[in-house]
């Protein structure tokens, strides 16, 4: 006699759990490092919270990364309503980041790229620094894309800055909308005007 359903619950049961997220150093570093360098309260208060620059440390619980975000308004985004302090904080981790060996190398080839097939690749981009983000690009019509990314802990209002940073690589000014907050995700509006 065969129970129904026992071997699903069996399989369940063997699952590992699912392991915390980790944000990658190189996020860290392209903000901390390569932008804001932090120097006393601000390096001090980043080591509190569990990130020391001097320190090598390939990965970092995301509970980090997001309190540093936070440390990082309070020293560098003073007096700044929030989202518009990690659209800013968005923005200076890609100025950052392109002075990384990564980066450098996304920064000469992005223009030869196109700002369609940069953000064609934002997915890939995304991943690179939290592989438990999912994001999906899809063109509306000429010059008007949409962006949905699908996150356990949103904030698209840094991303939004992100991808506004990422697209000036191209050599155009988009703006970015965020059309849409849920508590697992967000929906970004990226147009232009000619290039």
């Amino acid at each position: 006699m065969e129970r129904v359903g026992s071997k699903d619950a069996m399989r369940e049961s063997w699952r590992a759990p699912p392991l915390p997220v980790q944000v990658s150093r190189r996020n860290f570093e392209g903000l901390f490092v390569h932008s804001l360098k932090p120097s006393g309260a601000f390096a001090q208060s980043l080591r509190d919270i569990g990130y020391d620059a001097e320190v090598f440390q390939e990965y970092y619980p995301l509970t980090v990364w997001r309190a540093a975000l936070g440390v990082a308004r309070r020293f560098a985004c003073v007096g700044q309503p929030l989202e518009e302090a990690n659209r800013a904080l968005g923005l200076r981790y890609v100025e950052g980041f392109a002075q990384t060996l990564v980066g450098r190398i996304f920064a000469t080839a992005a223009p030869l790229l196109g700002t369609e097939r940069c953000l064609g690749r934002l997915p890939m981009y995304l991943r690179a620094g939290r592989e438990d983000m999912r994001m999906g690009v899809e063109a509306m019509g000429l010059r008007d894309w949409r962006v949905r990314v699908v996150d356990g802990d949103p904030l698209p209002d840094f991303v939004a800055g992100v991808v506004e940073g990422v697209l000036r690589y191209t050599r155009v000014d988009a703006r970015v909308e965020v059309l849409e907050r849920q508590s697992s995700g967000y929906l970004l509006r990226v147009w232009w005007g000619e290039e």
